[in-house]
């Protein structure tokens, strides 16, 4: 069809009957389209704005370049279809079918996804800004590398086994969020609420958690390996068998949390708040625990060869079966701290 042919929704629905696919930088400004079944049709650089497209069926529409933009969408089916590159500002896809659909460089400011399916769709370098809503949205198994989500609304979405890369999550409220075996690697979440959010197997490597709410979090096998957790809330957190080698936890709070079998090579955690933390089994080769608050810890079985442990508070710590050969302590460190088959900096265990 012609270029920007202006077109109303009883036209395009007949011609649509006898067969024609093809509609092409169509304008249909305030289409009343609802409930309508347009699959495989081609409406690439159409202008669709301010369109009622509630509970339409586009399986495998070319939407490519579109504008969409305060478009009502919501139940709308897009398996497969092709948004890259469309403008979806203000675009209403609650609980809409988007399984498979690209969206690659789309920008969707103040769109609502709440409920959405994402399930298996490419974000690639799309634009979620300014009050993006996917509440509860399902994305597992989409790819968002690159994908700017700064101060998106993503609480109770399930991101499992979805590829992050290099996103930006910034500020993003992420309470409860599901990312289980994500990869984040080099992620931008500094300042994100992510309150009891579940990252269990997920790569964090290089990631950036600066001043990030991990309160209650569930990092279990995580591998966080050079991630940036400055400032970042852990209380409570769930770190068994965690990577954290190299990670820097300078004067970090770790109160109760758990870091049964993690590992913590070379990590920087001087001045840290390990109170009532559990670390039992938990690997600290080199680790720099200098000033740290470990009373009442739980320590046994864990290895802290080399550590170095100057001025740190063991105030009722359990050193119990613990390894310290080559760490750098002061024995007074020691005198409020149970040692029962502890293996003492010269070699000796205690008895």
């Amino acid at each position: 069809m012609k270029a920007s042919e202006i077109i109303d929704a009883h036209k395009l629905l007949t011609r649509y009957a006898t067969g024609e696919r093809n509609f092409s930088a169509a304008n249909l400004i305030a289409a009343s389209l609802k409930d309508v079944k347009l699959n495989r049709i081609n409406l690439s650089n159409a202008t669709l704005q301010g369109s009622n497209l509630s509970r339409a069926r586009l399986i495998g529409a070319n939407l490519n370049g579109a504008d969409l933009s305060q478009v009502n969408l919501s139940m709308a089916v897009l398996v497969e279809a092709n948004l890259s590159g469309a403008s979806l500002t203000d675009t209403i896809l609650r609980h809409a079918d988007l399984s498979g659909v690209l969206l690659s460089g789309a920008i969707l400011s103040h769109s609502d996804l709440t409920g959405a399916n994402l399930t298996s769709a490419s974000l690639i370098s799309a634009c979620l800004l300014n009050g993006c809503k996917l509440t509860d949205a399902i994305l597992v198994g989409a790819t968002l590398s690159r994908a700017i989500l700064s101060g998106a609304d993503l609480s109770g979405a399930n991101l499992t086994r979805t590829i992050l890369s290099e996103v930006d999550l910034s500020g993003a409220n992420l309470t409860g969020a599901k990312f289980v075996r994500s990869h984040l690697n080099r992620a931008n979440l500094s300042g994100a609420n992510l309150v009891n959010a579940d990252f269990s197997e997920a790569s964090l490597r290089e990631a950036n958690l600066g001043v990030a709410n991990l309160t209650g979090v569930n990092l279990q096998g995580a591998d966080l390996s050079g991630a940036n957790l400055n400032g970042a809330n852990l209380n409570g957190s769930h770190l068994q068998d965690a990577n954290l080698q190299n990670t820097n936890l300078n004067g970090l709070s770790l109160h109760n949390a758990d870091l049964r079998h993690a590992d913590l090579t070379q990590a920087n955690l001087r001045g840290a708040n390990l109170s009532g933390a559990n670390l039992e089994g938990a690997t600290l080769l080199e680790a720099d625990l200098r000033g740290a608050n470990l009373s009442h810890a739980n320590l046994t079985g864990a290895g802290l060869l080399l550590t170095s442990l100057k001025g740190a508070n063991l105030t009722g710590a359990n050193l119990c079966e613990t390894n310290l050969i080559g760490a750098s302590l002061g024995i007074g460190n020691l005198n409020e701290a149970t040692l029962e088959g502890a293996i003492l900096p010269n070699g000796a265990t205690y008895s």
